[in-house]
């Protein structure tokens, strides 16, 4: 309403936490003294990261809304000094690949991943001139392509050991074993050889604890952010409109099914007040589809694989629902959704797409996720998309359908039954419980 501030969204099925990952054992222990997330040791190295990704069965959090890397780096930058902490912007490459953009944190911070500890003044000068790389590690890479390809939002924060210009003892990569931790025996064995070395290991470990507690701080408050806040382009919400008049089970199967193919960190159904291209108002009140939409995507009867929300922006506004007004209220909310918003429309819909309300900016807002809905087959929505992004400039158009099943459903057909005083199938108890209650389509009518 004008005046008010936005209606805050209902939050029917919460995203699982984040999960951290520490390559080491000293890594994992300081963190769970500051950090409240679960987190688990994969050990040390680019291998180790990929079995961790590959035994996901034994994850603490099966279906993490963010997967954090953190753990100790050591310094490229000669203006970062030991015991900074900070996310990662970037992965950069030492080979020539693209960098790879962290989805849950904006930073100039970059780090490469090296084959080994890089432990000398001249190694770290020489990666740094090759790579432009803030921090070096051991894991990075792996991790965000392990990330990428799981399609979970990622994250690393790395805290500084050792800067740019000191060396770290020959003996350390000999001190970790395949499980990330420190044995003591192969420590004391390389102080008995080298006396000095205890020295060394004082001020590491200092530069160490002190690294590792601002690290632990920095991921914890990366675990505070929304679902919402982790989408991204290839990592979309999903805007999932319509009249809902009533809502079928299939409405919601069919939702769960489009979060997983595009990998989305987060979900919205949204009723419209009034939809523009219908001849009349919707017979059910907006208060009753908003209700009708509760029950029906809170029932159970979709997996939905990640956080699943309940806007009512469009039924406090006054006048049409028109999308490119919804996009540029998000968007508004939270600049970072532009690009980053999938529209879940059915065959039907996207075939008038031209009669939308300033559909070119709509599209420039968000991309269509389109579910084949019969009479149409798929081959018959391929050839209208391919003709259509000829037509209209846009060549990413085949990209817009879903690799999904036919959505077959009627509300009118659904409404019509009702009225008869009949319970049409799929139709979930909770939904068919608002219906009976509050004597819509005609319900109880004619007893």
């Amino acid at each position: 309403m004008q005046g008010q501030a936005p209606a805050r969204d209902e939050i029917l099925k919460a995203a699982e936490p984040p999960l951290v990952f520490c390559p080491l054992g000293f890594e994992r222990r300081a963190f769970l003294r500051f950090g409240k997330l679960p987190v688990v040791t994969t050990g040390p190295g680019a291998a180790a990261v990929r079995a961790a990704f590959a035994a996901r069965d034994a994850w603490p959090v099966k279906r993490p809304r963010l997967v954090i890397l953190l753990g100790l780096a050591g310094a490229l930058n000669e203006e970062l000094a030991s015991g900074f902490a900070a996310a990662i912007g970037s992965v950069v490459a030492g080979d020539g690949r693209a960098a790879l953009i962290a989805t849950a944190k904006d930073s100039e911070v970059t780090v490469v991943e090296s084959d080994g500890v890089v432990a000398s003044a001249a190694a770290k000068a020489e990666l740094r001139s090759r790579t432009k790389a803030d921090l070096a590690d051991t894991e990075s890479r792996a991790f965000a392509e392990c990330a990428i390809a799981a399609g979970i939002p990622w994250a690393i924060v790395r805290g500084v050991s050792d800067d740019a210009r000191s060396a770290l003892p020959s003996e350390i990569a000999g001190f970790v074993d395949s499980r990330g931790e420190t044995s003591i025996s192969r420590v004391l064995a390389a102080i008995a050889r080298r006396p000095s070395l205890v020295a060394e290991l004082v001020k590491l470990g200092r530069a160490s604890r002190t690294a590792m507690r601002n690290a632990s701080f920095t991921a914890d408050a990366l675990g505070c952010l929304d679902a919402i806040d982790l989408c991204t382009p290839t990592l979309p919400l999903v805007l999932y409109g319509g009249s809902f008049d009533p809502p079928h089970a299939r409405h919601a199967t069919m939702l769960g099914e489009a979060m997983r193919v595009l990998h989305a960190p987060c979900a919205m159904v949204m009723p419209a007040a009034i939809n523009p291209l219908k001849t009349s108002t919707p017979p059910a009140s907006p208060e009753a589809r908003l209700a009708m939409c509760r029950a029906n995507f809170a029932a159970g009867t979709a997996d939905f694989p990640s956080e699943l929300r309940l806007s009512r922006l469009e039924l406090d506004r006054a006048g049409p629902s028109y999308t490119f007004h919804t996009l540029e209220a998000l968007v508004a909310q939270r600049p970072r959704l532009r690009g980053a918003i999938r529209l879940l429309v059915g065959s039907d819909a996207i075939r008038g797409i031209e009669r939308w309300h300033r559909w070119r900016e709509v599209l420039a807002l968000a991309m269509p996720a389109v579910v084949v809905r019969p009479p149409d087959t798929r081959e018959d929505v391929a050839r209208f998309l391919a003709e259509f992004g000829a037509a209209n400039g846009f060549a990413d158009a085949g990209s817009w359908l879903l690799p999904l099943e036919a959505m077959e459903l009627s509300s009118t057909d659904a409404r019509t039954a009702i009225a008869r005083g009949e319970r049409p199938a799929g139709l979930g108890d909770g939904v068919w419980r608002e219906i009976t209650e509050r004597s819509l389509y005609g319900f109880g009518g004619a007893r």
